[in-house]
């Protein structure tokens, strides 16, 4: 991925139109298959980019580009949309990508509190996903429509627990539930998850493991 500021914001300009007009999209009109199109391939092209990212600079491009302006759109996509798969699945994967620390690109200045508000935005998404996820009635297809979002969430946080880019003592000495949220709602996902289908699911029976 090219590490240049310009050529990258220069790059990135179709995203940003997208996720300007998906900004823009009232709340009704969110779960529309146009505008769901729209948001898929958008975290499809993101997550791409994110797997590119195999420095600490061309990743410190992308947190910028996203951080804050973007993420309020991922938190809001998973929250209309949690009974949607084919949005929620891509935005997950997006997200499981992006807390991976491969080749340490996610090593932040000393001085620099990015990790900790990468958490914070993981905790919202993984809080918002679960809270909801959680009082959906099982459908015929109970691995696709909830198993499956549930997998990667764990997934999620079991990455960013390990990311070694967090000081997690922060969230307690100043009061803040970003790590104890994402934990609890974790726990509970898990326990809604029968032994029967932790064990016939193969890869629910690894997330849980972390």
């Amino acid at each position: 991925m090219e590490d240049s500021p310009v050529k990258f914001r220069t790059f990135m300009e179709p995203l940003q139109q997208v996720a300007l007009n998906l900004e823009a999209t009232p709340d009704a009109a969110f779960r529309t298959d146009v505008a769901k199109r729209a948001f898929v391939g958008w975290m499809r092209d993101l997550r791409g980019i994110a797997m590119a990212t195999n420095s600490r600079k061309t990743y410190g491009l992308l947190f910028d580009w996203l951080y804050p302006s973007r993420m309020p759109l991922l938190l809001r996509a998973i929250s209309l949309c949690t009974d949607e798969p084919e949005v929620t699945t891509p935005l997950l994967k997006f997200t499981y990508e992006f807390v991976l620390n491969k080749a340490q690109r996610l090593t932040f200045d000393s001085s620099s509190p990015n990790g900790i508000l990468l958490f914070r935005e993981v905790s919202k998404i993984i809080v918002a996903y679960g809270s909801r996820i959680l009082l959906l009635p099982n459908g015929t297809d109970i691995y696709g429509s909830k198993y499956k979002g549930i997998w990667i969430s764990l997934t999620v946080l079991s990455r960013a627990l390990c990311g070694n880019y967090v000081n997690f003592g922060v969230f307690e000495l100043y009061g803040d539930r970003a790590l104890a949220d994402a934990l609890d709602i974790s726990l509970k996902m898990t326990l809604s998850v029968p032994l029967s289908d932790i064990l016939a699911f193969k890869k629910v029976f690894i997330s849980i493991q972390f």
